[in-house]
């Protein structure tokens, strides 16, 4: 599969997503593209000019996406943008028959994602979203345990997510922009695609509370927590924290049923010390964590070269979207809100 990618005004994906394709098996990584966006720009967000950039890479360096999409045959794009461009960007690309990743923030509006997953079905390109909490070992480690059935179909789900801060994102990043969407557009997409995928249920309706405590400079919440009821009845909280100096991102979770609890919390200073655990009539004992899962951040990869099923669709990216969008909306009134989602893509 040849990738290009499209897009380097940002602070962590170009870095992110170049350093796993470098050496990737069955991947050429080989071009990418300044969107037509100023030297200045970039390097403010990368800390590299594009120069920089594709010669760190490897990579052949192009000005317009067009330009290298044909020139180099590719197959994949990695769409780098603002979220706000996301939907634009996608109908402008997708004609020409490449598949597309697109880094959460997947859009910044119902209309916006409706126009994503649209351009996909009109002109049958896959598009893969991403990335996904669900594929950390702790994360599978509890799927796994729910699966089994070791308590029961869960009714109750918690979640805690700590994600640094706001000021390791300089003051003229579109990060900060309100345009581009914000924490429960970007934090908050971990959490509910979790709840749903654990869960294996949708969202029926959400209620959020938000606060700001330690980044009076930041346009957005520092602290949120969003509870959502599910359509069989049981209930997923998810708490964001974007106002935590320590080594991040850190999980917290507990998962109850009518069997007992399943847990994971941290164990050491690093992000990936974690241990999962069971409480239940036989007692308590840790569960072993796999030692090999899909790439957290890249899994789309091996997914489209092998052209098999998206663990995450536009339709079901679509859909988180909304739900978020429905948290925010519940923040600023205070109220309960009712989510419509379509059929199921879980």
């Amino acid at each position: 599969m040849r990738i290009g990618m499209a897009g380097l005004n940002a602070l962590y994906w170009p870095v992110a997503a170049g350093n796993f394709l470098l050496d990737k098996p069955g991947v050429e990584f080989v071009a990418v593209a300044s969107l037509e966006e100023s030297e200045m720009a970039i390097k403010d967000s990368l800390g590299q000019t594009p120069t920089e950039y594709a010669a760190h890479y490897h990579l052949r360096l192009y000005d317009r996406v067009e330009e290298m999409i044909e020139r180099e045959k590719l197959d994949t794009v990695i769409l780098i943008s603002r979220h706000s461009q996301h939907a634009a960007w996608v109908e402008r690309l997708a004609p020409l028959g490449v598949d597309l990743y697109l880094p959460k923030t997947f859009a910044t509006s119902p209309e916006d994602a409706r126009r994503i997953v649209e351009a996909e079905r009109r002109y049958g390109v896959r598009i893969a979203v991403g990335p996904s909490a669900r594929f950390l070992p702790q994360m599978v480690a509890v799927k796994q345990a729910l699966d089994e059935g070791l308590i029961g179909d869960p009714f109750s789900l918690r979640i805690c997510h700590h994600h640094g801060t706001i000021d390791s994102f300089h003051k003229y990043d579109w990060y900060r922009d309100p345009v581009e969407g914000g924490p429960e557009l970007s934090l908050g997409w971990y959490g509910i695609d979790l709840a749903m995928h654990l869960m294996q249920d949708n969202v029926k309706t959400v209620f959020a509370c938000y606060g700001n405590y330690t980044t009076p400079d930041s346009p957005f919440m520092d602290c949120g927590r969003m509870v959502m009821e599910m359509e069989r009845g049981g209930v997923a909280s998810f708490d964001m924290y974007f106002c935590n100096r320590m080594s991040y991102p850190a999980w917290q979770l507990e998962a109850i049923g009518p069997k007992g609890v399943i847990s994971i919390h941290r164990t050491g200073e690093g992000t990936g010390e974690m241990a999962v655990s069971l409480d239940n009539a036989d007692g308590h004992r840790l569960l072993l964590l796999p030692q090999e899962t899909p790439h957290w951040e890249m899994f789309w990869v091996d997914e489209l070269t092998q052209g098999c099923e998206l663990s995450l669709s536009a339709e079901y990216a679509r859909q988180v979207t909304l739900i978020s969008l429905a948290a925010r909306d519940s923040a600023c009134t205070g109220r309960v809100v009712s989510i419509e989602l379509g059929p199921t893509v879980l």
